[in-house]
């Protein structure tokens, strides 16, 4: 079956790591079958023949010449200036996971004082500040599900972009957690890092090319870079020298796509030399699909002449995988040892005919927010920039404290309706930078502090891609438009 394998889902070579800990399912039943997924009823397909094992920044309160600022008595900032000494102190606890090289510490941390950000506080569940709720059920039915598609076979879930807007922190170690997930994927260093500083144990790669430093920090934090520009060998050999040992790297190859990867036209060569390099562990290799049918069958052709040709030079190239959530849905042939899902796990379906009837996703998440006002308008009264809603007759209307900086987008006045309390209530005094006014109608039915649901699972208004269709926004553009500054609260 043209890449149909499931024979090795060869986890261990994605990470040398172990599991961390979770509910048995394929990733530790390949462990735990010594590495055949053919050895018990766990197995997803019948057996391929190609096995594979295989100096510090500028105080803000001086002025250049560090003297009290403007307006500043020197006692006021000689006080100022010993607090925000003491959190400097505090914040210079925190320990890296590995010693780095001087490049790399110097290009990620930066100097004294400029770290990455805080973990955000904790929310009070009675804040007035809008909130995100993370379904952590719908979250792993749609886990599921993509198993489902793929014959049993393990998820390298795609937690890129924030966790697709919801946050990379809180998504890392939800999807991490469950036992269909095998691995991680993410596109940016610092996404990366940030789920394992978050716990994530589990396998985990980086979609992107980079540069020396970021490599090193990578592997030390046993992440997986990916590789495809023609200098990988030098620049892999140089990382290895600094490490003191080979480098793990996923080999990114391009069979038409035209984006990322090596080019197949001049892969081969290439591939060997990594393969065969003494500072390179080779622990899996995919490709990326256009998502055009026809055009994918041509791309599928390319990657099989391609494993063809390295397994004939006896030239291991790790785990392979190739399916995002389209190929999951329309081309099972492309399924390989892993598959590896973004948009289907957060409730996104892909295009093409028959898609939704394939799956059952569900939304994964809530906008939030509290009433926060509550007022009666008269007649001729008015709420909102330019008079936006004007009451025909007495009108309550209620004011929410958030807008389009937190990922609820200006259209929605006038096209969307917002949940309290299981009615609907349309928003009609506007939708600003950090409020929305609704309309309640001529009865008091709302009272401050009642929660708001703007978007979310609730009710079919307020579905994902109802408040995506209503606004013209689409749906990755409301969902990727989540302020990072929201709390995530998983439910």
């Amino acid at each position: 079956m043209v890449g149909g394998r499931a024979d090795a889902v060869l986890i261990v070579t994605l990470s040398g790591r172990d599991s961390d800990g979770t509910a048995e399912g394929p990733a530790e039943a390949f462990r735990e079958s010594g590495g055949d997924m053919n050895s018990s009823d766990h197995s997803p397909a019948a057996s391929h023949p190609r096995q594979r094992t295989g100096p510090r920044a500028r105080d803000c309160l001086s002025s250049d010449n560090g003297r009290p600022a403007p307006g500043l008595t020197r006692r006021r900032f000689v006080e100022l200036a010993g607090g925000a000494a003491g959190l400097s102190a505090l914040g210079a606890c925190a320990s890296a996971p590995q010693p780095m090289s001087a490049g790399v510490a110097g290009a990620r941390r930066g100097e004294a004082g400029q770290g990455r950000t805080a973990e955000p506080r904790v929310q009070s569940d009675q804040s007035f500040d809008p909130w995100l709720e993370i379904d952590a059920d719908a979250f792993h039915h749609n886990v599921r599900e993509a198993a489902r598609l793929a014959g049993g076979r393990p998820i390298l879930a795609v937690v890129k972009n924030n966790g697709y807007g919801l946050g990379d922190r809180t998504l890392g170690p939800l999807l991490a957690g469950f036992p269909e997930v095998g691995g991680i994927a993410c596109v940016r260093v610092e996404e990366a890092v940030a789920m394992r500083e978050a716990g994530v144990t589990r396998p985990m790669m980086v979609m992107a090319e980079g540069s020396d430093d970021e490599i090193e920090e990578l592997v030390r934090h046993d992440v997986m870079p990916s590789v495809w520009l023609d200098d990988a060998p030098r620049r892999l050999d140089r990382v290895a020298q600094r490490l003191g040992r080979p480098v793990p790297v996923q080999l990114f190859v391009d069979t038409g796509m035209g984006r990322e990867g090596m080019p197949y036209t001049r892969a081969r060569p290439w591939i060997e030399e990594l393969v065969r390099h003494p500072s390179v562990d080779v622990r899996a290799t995919y490709t990326m699909f256009s998502h055009d049918m026809d055009f994918d069958r041509e791309q599928l052709a390319r990657f099989e002449e391609m494993l063809a040709w390295a397994e004939g030079r006896r030239l291991p190239l790790g785990t392979i995988h190739a399916s995002p959530t389209f190929e999951l849905f329309h081309l099972p042939e492309a399924l390989y040892e892993m598959v590896r899902p973004g948009n289907a796990l957060f409730g996104n379906y892909p295009s093409g005919e028959g898609a939704q009837s394939k799956a059952d996703l569900k939304p994964v998440f809530r906008l939030c927010a509290r009433v926060v006002r509550v007022e009666r308008l008269e007649a001729g009264e008015s709420a909102g920039f330019y008079r936006t809603f004007k009451a025909e007759r007495p009108t309550w209307v209620a004011l929410l404290p958030v807008g389009r900086t937190d990922g609820y987008p200006s259209s929605a006045n006038g096209t969307c309706e917002v949940l309290i309390g299981g009615r609907l209530y349309p928003v009609t005094g506007g939708v600003n930078s950090a409020h929305t006014i609704l309309t309640i109608g001529q009865e008091k039915t709302v009272e401050v502090g009642d929660v708001a649901t703007l978007i979310g699972p609730d009710h079919p208004a307020i579905l994902p891609h109802a408040v995506a269709e209503r606004t013209d926004v689409g749906f990755l553009r409301i969902i990727q438009g989540m302020n990072p500054r929201l709390p995530r609260r998983v439910v």
